[in-house]
């Protein structure tokens, strides 16, 4: 009749072990399957970083070619109607000494 506990079998014992293969392997392929895809998403995120930092050389380039003093020069000229002033339009005041105030 019924024994208190019913020992394994064979065929259940590796049943046990092929399910508890099976669902570490699931657990391992979904690791690497999720990995796989936050690699992709960082290769995206690494090229656009790659790109914005060339871009903001280039800025870095422009912003130091406009704002070099040949280029202000001729823009001061163009825009405000500036220009170099000749001899005779300088002023020279002489310096007055703080001991020297009236």
């Amino acid at each position: 009749m019924a024994k208190g506990g019913v020992a394994l079998r064979g065929r259940s014992l590796v049943g046990l072990i092929l399910g508890a293969f099976v669902l570490i392997a699931l657990a391992i392929v979904w690791r690497r399957t999720i990995g796989i895809s936050q690699s992709e998403q960082l290769a995206v995120i690494d090229a656009k970083r790659v790109n914005l930092e060339s871009e903001r050389a280039r800025l870095d380039a422009e912003i130091r070619d406009a704002s070099s003093r040949q280029n202000l020069g001729t823009a001061v000229e163009r825009r405000l109607g500036m220009h170099v002033p000749t001899d005779k339009q300088v002023v020279i005041l002489p310096r007055v000494r703080p001991d020297e105030a009236p």
